[in-house]
């Protein structure tokens, strides 16, 4: 199994990535799901990153035990339910997410919140104080 800290800090510069480019594009969204309307390979390839990304997680994780190792289950199914969906309904889900978008800040400050946490309670879980 892997480590809950080294996923979490991980999962949290993704999501302080993901924040911060929010923030400073958040135009720039609605016209990165556009792009998933327009080209079926894409969102195909999405998709399987996406499945991937989150069975990695699932099967390698597997722990439940404390707040820090919930939230990264929870990223894993959450990344692996999306692709599923991205690869079996694709219109749906894009129709299901497109109202979203117009709180595109508050989703990037959402992504920064969790973002920190996860890298604070990773860096904390690696901590030799611990």
């Amino acid at each position: 199994m892997i480590e809950t800290a080294i996923l979490a800090i991980l999962l949290g510069l993704i999501c302080l990535a993901t924040g911060i480019g929010g923030l400073l594009s958040p135009a720039d969204w609605p016209e990165m799901f556009d792009e998933f309307d327009g080209s079926p390979g894409l969102t195909l390839a999405v998709a399987f990153i996406a499945i991937i990304f989150g069975a990695f997680i699932i099967l390698f994780h597997g722990s439940w035990d404390g707040p820090l190792a919930i939230a990264v289950s929870l990223v894993g199914w959450a990344s692996f339910l999306v692709g599923l969906l991205l690869l079996g309904l694709p219109r749906f889900y894009l129709r299901l997410v497109r109202p979203l978008l117009s709180y595109a800040r508050a989703w990037a400050v959402f992504a920064l919140l969790l973002g920190a946490y996860l890298l604070a309670g990773g860096i904390a879980a690696r901590s030799p104080l611990n």
